[in-house]
């Protein structure tokens, strides 16, 4: 190899050299600077924790001085004077026997809240207790959370939580139908000791005053001048809810409710109750309901006969039994509001809750009947007071030109003769 080529070598290796040791240099640079914003950053942090814990230390220091989470309320009705009275005080006040209450705790024991570092909850039976007393009172909810020395907007979530934990847990209370054969087979014997073959329950509606939106409001005005909603339900022989609709507007009629309802088409398309007949003079007899003339005639809903001259005496003494069948689902809905007196006085929740609210209290008034837990004679009485608003009445008349059914309803009055 000749001196010039080893001369260009030579000159090529300084300028990589040179190069590698300007980048080793910027490297060592940006490390250095890296480093020294890391310990900067480093003594920040450091700074802000000293801050922070210095802060935690005068707020732990100064927490009792101040209310930071709840307001103390004393309250002694719970606490002391439901535990000192008698049995029959209690049942007064939450509408049930003391029995009964454990019972309903005990299914209901998902509303129970664990304590926190900053306050303890309120226990399961003292939650359960708002809940009944709220239903079961006519007082303000103001009045209701000083009694028991909790706040208003606490009163509204505690009955909000029951109710849904009721409906969640004790839902098998009222979901009687479709009904089993041997369920079904029971609700008829229960009728026809009446003087009713073949019948399974007793329809009827009752309104329950709410406070709608002023943007839908004229929907759920009734032809009494207050606003409701429709309570719709199927009662058996022993007063027990066998299915309820809720939520229809005030404006409706029953027996819109019932047509657009899943009680309908259950008892036309059900193959345990439409196959379910009894021969009676010839004439195959359905499972059927009983309803007044608010209801529109048909071969699964029996009503009474059009009023008019000609009505025989045979017809009317028919229309006089089924009225006094229909007593059935009167005294489940007046049972019902003497039990749970807020459906009497109106519910003042929001429109949207009133449903929930509506269908608990029918969940409860099965789950009390099916335990025995009588009603008392006074809430009766009582009841009659917290009634201000009449029931609405359905004016519209059909006209029963079903010749099936009627051949059915005429079978009916001759059978009801013997």
């Amino acid at each position: 190899m000749d001196k010039t080529m080893l001369k260009k070598l030579f000159l090529a290796y300084c300028v990589h050299i040179e190069h590698f040791e300007s980048v080793q240099s910027n490297y060592d640079s940006v490390l250095t600077l890296y480093r020294r914003r890391k310990r900067r950053n480093l003594m920040i942090l450091q700074h802000l924790k000293k801050k922070q814990l210095l802060c935690l230390e005068i707020l732990q220091q100064t927490a009792s001085q101040r209310a930071l989470w709840k307001l103390k309320r004393r309250s002694q009705f719970w606490e002391i004077n439901c535990n000192r009275n008698n049995d029959q005080f209690f049942k007064e006040h939450f509408r049930m026997s003391r029995a009964s209450f454990d019972v309903l705790c005990g299914l209901v024991n998902k509303m129970k809240r664990a304590d926190t570092n900053w306050r303890k909850a309120i226990k399961l039976q003292k939650r359960v207790a708002i809940a009944l007393f709220t239903l079961g009172s006519s007082l303000k909810y103001r009045e209701i959370s000083e009694l028991f020395g909790v706040g208003i907007s606490t009163v509204c979530e505690i009955v909000y939580e029951f109710c849904e934990e009721v409906w969640k847990t004790m839902s098998a209370y009222i979901n009687k139908l479709p009904p089993k054969k041997e369920e079904l087979a029971g609700y008829i014997s229960g009728f026809c000791k009446l003087g009713h073959p073949q019948c399974m329950g007793v329809i009827d509606g009752y309104h329950i005053k709410v406070r709608p939106n002023a943007a839908v409001a004229k929907e759920y005005l009734n032809n009494r001048g207050w606003y409701s909603i429709i309570l719709l339900a199927l009662v058996d022989y022993r007063c027990r809810f066998l299915y309820v609709n809720i939520g229809a507007p005030g404006l409706c009629n029953y027996s819109q409710t019932y047509n657009a309802s899943a009680l309908r088409v259950l008892l036309n398309n059900n193959e345990l109750l439409t196959g379910y007949k009894k021969e009676i003079d010839g004439v195959e007899i359905p499972v059927y309901i009983i309803g007044d003339s608010s209801f529109e005639f048909s071969k699964s809903l029996m009503t009474p006969y059009p009023v008019s001259t000609s009505l025989t005496e045979n017809k009317k003494q028919f229309n006089n039994k089924l009225l006094t069948c229909k007593k059935v689902v009167d005294n489940a809905f007046w049972h019902l509001k003497a039990r749970f007196r807020r459906l009497g006085i109106g519910i003042d929740n929001r429109k949207g809750n009133a449903p929930l609210i509506i269908r608990s209290t029918c969940i409860l008034y099965n789950f009390l009947n099916e335990i025995n837990d009588n009603i008392d004679e006074k809430w009766l009485e009582m009841n009659q007071v917290d009634t201000n608003c009449q029931n609405p009445t359905n004016t519209v008349v059909y006209c029963d030109d079903e010749p099936f059914a009627e051949e059915i309803r005429d079978t009916l009055c001759r059978f009801s003769e013997r």
